[in-house]
């Protein structure tokens, strides 16, 4: 399988999950959390020993399947978001559909799901010409031509563009190959000089009003204050595995304000 065979499926099924989601904004960023709570309950939760950005389950409910997504909210916010749109990926099959449309049998291999589920997460949060657009913009506000760039001044662009559509910088890495701006060797030199790279993105990110490097930490479930509100005024839930919920996911009790009326007039 080359990804040359895959690329117009991967953006056909795309364009197809964005309309059947409803999604009109171009650079999703952080909105794909709300997208993805649409699909499945999502828990966020930190763990700063886990190197796990997240992952996706799926577990019988009440004799029916449901899916379950965790999103490690210690990780950068950059991750959680890739990881978001990735497990999303998941949820709508779409490594089993571009599968089927390429005719072959069978499932795919963990890796090729992996890989065809990447790309989708990429052109879901970074559409091609979208991505390239801005890419191109970019190097154009800084004077840079195309053809061979001093990596400083390609890591500074990089990281214009991560803060764009609010990905990590591996994501954007991968996605300049996919998008016909670098060619593959190119993108493996970025690779080997990873640390290198690596120091430089932080050094270029602290400079601008960013927090797609910082972990959000929150502890929370779709849903979660409806679910414990219709427990509490269940006669059946258990007392202290609320409270203990409501603990562990530092949960506060809103404030009450009287009722404001506000009336709404016909125009």
């Amino acid at each position: 399988m080359t990804w040359n065979d895959v690329e117009e499926y991967i953006q056909k099924i795309t364009a197809d999950i964005r309309e059947d989601s409803v999604i009109k904004t171009t650079a999703i960023r952080d909105g794909i959390f709300a997208i993805l709570e649409k699909k499945c309950t999502v828990i966020y939760y930190p763990l700063e020993d886990e190197s796990n950005c997240g992952f996706h389950i799926k577990r019988y409910v009440n004799d029916k399947p449901e899916d379950f997504v965790y999103i490690n909210t210690a990780k950068p916010s950059a991750d959680q978001i890739f990881t978001a749109a990735h497990e999303f990926g998941h949820i709508c099959e779409v490594a089993d559909r571009v599968w089927k449309m390429l005719g072959k049998e069978g499932k795919p291999s963990v890796n090729d799901e992996e890989d065809i589920t990447n790309w989708f997460a990429a052109e879901l949060l970074m559409p091609s010409k979208t991505f390239r657009d801005s890419f191109l913009a970019h190097m154009n506000d800084m004077h840079i031509k195309p053809g061979p760039v001093k990596l400083d001044s390609l890591i500074r662009i990089i990281v214009l563009v991560m803060n764009d559509f609010m990905v990590p910088y591996e994501s954007v890495r991968r996605r300049l190959v996919e998008a016909h701006l670098m060619d593959e060797k190119s993108a493996k030199k970025l690779l080997s000089t990873q640390k290198q790279i690596s120091d430089r993105i932080m050094f270029y990110t602290k400079d601008r009003n960013t927090s797609i490097d910082k972990g959000t930490n929150s502890k929370t479930i779709s849903g979660l204050r409806t679910l414990i509100n219709n427990a509490e005024n269940s006669s059946t839930a258990d007392p202290y595995l609320i409270k203990k919920i409501k603990y562990e996911f530092d949960m506060k009790e809103a404030s009450e304000d009287k009722d404001i009326s506000i009336s709404i007039e016909d125009t």
